[in-house]
């Protein structure tokens, strides 16, 4: 079914005299807390991304009588597939109102938000949402691994959801022997001349960084200055994020951005975002892990789908949960009619890299 015949069903682009009934419909069905309903989120998760359309924000509303029904919205970005870049779109926020689900207005507004781009990617959705793209035919790419390194050991089992054989080889290793791998691959970054640098704000060093780093990865969103300054630097929670360069003399090898999140009162640090320059991965890694071990932390997470990333983190101590702490986090993808040989490249989750940053996995903290 064409766009045409979509907006025949009432499905159309936002528009500004459409907040009042786009509010009403996100309070009943998200929650009159939810982050949705900030008007400074809204503005700069729509209005200012670096990719954005002409066309106006990506949010597309049913709406029937007057009221609205249903919302698709969509994060556009440029992403690089093998040496060109792409227009893309995250999909987000796919919500139907209970009594017109089944009625085909999820497809409607999925569709219309997947002919926008020439690849549509969704990260973390709903089961409805998924089982919407599934029959839609969207490409299954499995889930998007957590890594978790302990660094209390005690500390840490008193607050994991996990148990058993898990729970003893951790205890098992013990805080000394972690403790030690930790320095001990600090301590090899720092001989190689590597330092951890924080930052307040992100700067054009990130751009030859990414000239450097983003061919190594088949498939990736970019990550240049424009992005990381909107992602990190100017969203309303910019004061939660912390930015770090890794650093050899006047050359940026990496950089991380770390947030501190509370779990059951522990302080646990979740890798957000990461891009390092060829072989400079572990060093990154390590003196993040020194960072966590000094200032306290009971833990270092990250969510990341990053097929260079596995073998290296698991040597530095990283336990590997597939399906995340609490439920797995899937991602699909949907290339568009007229772009079928993206289904080959994008298709393949060994090509794919993902943190955090991408789409809106990090718009909540642990527990939130």
């Amino acid at each position: 079914m064409s766009v045409i015949d979509w907006k025949q069903r009432g499905v159309g682009r936002y528009e500004p005299d459409d907040r009042a009934a786009l509010d009403a419909f996100q309070r009943a069905h998200f929650g009159a807390e939810a982050i949705q309903l900030c008007p400074d989120h809204f503005h700069w998760l729509f209005e200012e991304p670096p990719e954005r359309e002409h066309e106006g924000p990506q949010l597309w509303l049913c709406k029937r009588n007057g009221a609205v029904v249903g919302q698709q919205g969509g994060i556009p970005f440029a992403l690089k597939v093998g040496d060109r870049n792409r227009r893309a779109s995250w999909a987000i926020d796919l919500m139907v109102a209970p009594e017109w689900r089944l009625r085909g207005v999820g497809p409607a507004l999925s569709e219309t938000h997947s002919s926008a781009s020439d690849l549509a990617v969704s990260l973390s959705m709903t089961e409805a949402a998924y089982k919407s793209y599934k029959r839609a035919g969207w490409l299954d790419l499995g889930n998007v691994p957590t890594y978790l390194r302990v660094i209390d050991p005690l500390r840490c089992l008193r607050v994991s959801p996990y148990g058993g054989g898990l729970a003893k080889l951790v205890a098992r290793i013990g805080k000394p022997a972690l403790a030690a791998a930790s320095m001990g691959y600090g301590l090899s970054a720092k001989l190689l001349g590597a330092k951890l640098v924080e930052i307040d704000r992100f700067d054009y060093r990130v751009d030859d960084l990414w000239e450097a780093a983003s061919p190594q990865h088949p498939v990736i969103a970019r990550r240049d200055w424009a992005f990381l300054n909107w992602r990190f630097d100017t969203t309303p929670q910019a004061d939660r994020f912390r930015r770090f360069y890794v650093m050899r003399g006047e050359t940026v090898l990496a950089y991380v951005v770390l947030r501190v999140d509370h779990w059951k009162g522990e302080p646990v640090g979740v890798i957000c975002d990461y891009l390092a320059r060829p072989g400079w991965l572990v060093a990154a890694f390590s003196l993040m892990t020194e960072l966590a071990r000094r200032q306290g932390m009971v833990a270092l997470m990250c969510r990341t789908l990053n097929a260079q990333a596995a073998r290296p983190l698991s040597m530095m101590g990283f336990l590997c949960l597939k399906n995340g702490l609490h439920t797995p986090t899937r991602m699909m993808v949907r290339p568009a009619l007229d772009q079928p040989e993206l289904a080959g490249p994008t298709g393949d989750p060994k090509n794919w890299f993902v943190t955090v940053a991408d789409s809106d996995m990090g718009f909540k903290g642990l527990g939130e």
